[in-house]
């Protein structure tokens, strides 16, 4: 910490930004892209992150490193092949949440691929719909047979086809209702007394 103490000796914020630029080296440019995160590179080089970030602003060629590093694992971008790939999957009775973790994804990363990208959001739609065919197929093939356990399969129904596969609650009031057809309004004078 000595190099970073100016002339009067005091340890400024001046002096610690400019011992941490003068750590900086170009072929770190080509170094971060190769980490996922700026802590990891930074721990990795031996430097504190905030050193990091201040690179970022005070080095525009490293700025556009770390903006093309790969900051998210590669596997959360999304992919075409991803398409044909949840309706196969869902086939067989899974979950998107199933799916998600086959790629190593959670389940609000293909949510939010969905809002991005329309032609995965009707591939998740069909997937959906293939997930509840072979749940279907399931309960019909326990009623055949009397085999399988249909607990099981009515959760899963429930679960993944439940606008058509859910309980059903209805309520009746019971108890005589009367109606009141005519109000009539009379008014009644008193009879005078004679006398």
């Amino acid at each position: 910490m000595s190099d970073l103490i100016d002339a009067s000796g005091a340890d400024t914020a001046a002096t610690r930004k400019a011992g941490s630029q003068s750590a900086y080296r170009s072929a770190y440019c080509e170094v971060v892209t190769g980490f996922h995160d700026i802590a990891t590179f930074a721990r990795h080089i031996g430097v504190a992150s905030c050193t990091v970030y201040l690179w970022i602003k005070t080095f525009p060629e490293f700025e556009a490193a770390v903006k093309s590093m790969t900051r998210h694992d590669p596997r959360l971008r999304y992919r075409e092949d991803y398409c044909e790939a949840v309706v196969e999957f869902l086939k067989d009775g899974y979950s998107l949440g199933a799916f998600a973790g086959s790629i190593g994804v959670t389940r609000a990363t293909l949510y939010n691929w969905g809002k991005s990208y329309p032609e995965f959001a009707e591939a998740m739609q069909c997937a959906r719909a293939k997930s509840a065919l072979w749940w279907e197929r399931r309960i019909i093939e326990a009623a055949q047979t009397g085999g399988g356990h249909v607990g099981a399969i009515i959760f899963g129904l429930k679960n993944r086809a439940s606008e058509e596969w859910r309980d059903q609650t209805h309520a009746e009031v019971g108890g005589a209702v009367e109606r009141i057809h005519r109000i009539e309004r009379v008014m009644v004078r008193p009879e005078r007394s004679e006398g």
